[in-house]
C-alpha cells in the first residue's frame, strides 16, 4: 500500500515536472516571436503617417527605414542562424522552430525594408528603382540577398520538405549565400569600420560551431560528457566573441529605433 502511494507521488511530481518544462518553453518560444514585432512597432508610426500624407513622413521614413529596418533584419538573420549552434553546445530542441519562424520573419522584415527604401529614397538615389540598384553596387548586394530569401521561404514547411525530399537541404544552403552577400552587402556600404567588423563578430562563431569536426566532436562530447572543462572556455570565448558585436548591434537598433518612434510622436 505504502509503496503504491510512493510510486503515485512520484508519478505525479515526474508528471509535474514536466508540465512545468513544457509550458516555461512555450513560454520562450513566444516570447522569441514577439521580439519579432519590434522592429514594425518601431517604423509603425512612421508608416501610418507616410500613408495619411502627413508633412515630412516619407522624409522621416527615408531617414529611418536602413537603421531601423535594415538593422533589424541583420539581427534576426543572426538570431537565425544561431538556432543550430545553439542546439549543438547545449543539445536543446525546443527552441528549434524559432529558426522557420525568424526566416520568415527575416524576409518580411527585409521586403518591408527594400519596399519602403524603393518609395521613399528617390532624393538620396535618384532614377527609378532599377537604376538605382544596378548603380549602386551595395544596393545590388542588399537586394539579392532579399530575393535569395524567396525560395527559403517557399520551402520553410513540412509540404515543401516532403516534396523535395533530399534535395530540400540543398535548397536551405541558399541561406550560406545569403549569408555571403549580407556581408558584402555591410562592406560596401560601411567598409572596415563599425558595422560590417559588428557582422564579422556575430558570425565567426556562428561559423566555427557549424565546421563540421567542430560540430561532431562538441555533439560527441556532449553526449558522453567528456571535455567539459575545454568545451566551457571555448563556450566562453564564442559567447565573448558573438556579444562583442551583438550587443552593439542591438544599442544601434534601441538607439536609432527609439529615436525614429519618438520623432514621429513628437510630430504627431
Amino acid at each position: 500500500m505504502i509503496g503504491n502511494q510512493a510510486s503515485a507521488y512520484t508519478t505525479t511530481a515526474q508528471r509535474d515536472v514536466r508540465d512545468h518544462r513544457r509550458a516555461f518553453k512555450t513560454t520562450g518560444i513566444w516570447f522569441f516571436r514577439g521580439l519579432l514585432l519590434i522592429p514594425f512597432v518601431l517604423m509603425g508610426p512612421e508608416i501610418i503617417s507616410a500613408i495619411l500624407g502627413r508633412p515630412g513622413a516619407v522624409a522621416n521614413i527615408s531617414a529611418s527605414v536602413a537603421d531601423v529596418l535594415g538593422t533589424s533584419t541583420f539581427l534576426i538573420f543572426i538570431a537565425m542562424l544561431a538556432v543550430t549552434p545553439i542546439h549543438t553546445v547545449t543539445g536543446w530542441r525546443w527552441h528549434i522552430i524559432l529558426r522557420r519562424d525568424y526566416g520568415i520573419a527575416m524576409f518580411a522584415t527585409a521586403a518591408t525594408d527594400i519596399t519602403l527604401a524603393a518609395i521613399t529614397t528617390g532624393d538620396t538615389f535618384p532614377g527609378t528603382v532599377l537604376t538605382r540598384v544596378g548603380g549602386h553596387t551595395f544596393l545590388f548586394a542588399g537586394t539579392l540577398s532579399t530575393l535569395l530569401l524567396v525560395p527559403l521561404v517557399v520551402t520553410a514547411n513540412r509540404r515543401a520538405q516532403s516534396w523535395l525530399g533530399r534535395h530540400w537541404k540543398s535548397v536551405q544552403r541558399i541561406t550560406y549565400v545569403v549569408w555571403a552577400t549580407i556581408l558584402l552587402h555591410l562592406f560596401l556600404l560601411f567598409g572596415l569600420t563599425t558595422i560590417f567588423l559588428y557582422a564579422i563578430a556575430v558570425s565567426a562563431p556562428l561559423t566555427f560551431l557549424r565546421v563540421p569536426p567542430v560540430r561532431r566532436w562538441w555533439g560527441a562530447t556532449r553526449r558522453t560528457g567528456t571535455a567539459r572543462v575545454l568545451r566551457t572556455m571555448v563556450a566562453i570565448v564564442l559567447l565573448g566573441i558573438f556579444a562583442a558585436g551583438f550587443v552593439p548591434l542591438v544599442r544601434e537598433l534601441a538607439e536609432k529605433g527609439s529615436a525614429a518612434f519618438v520623432l514621429q510622436a513628437h510630430h504627431d
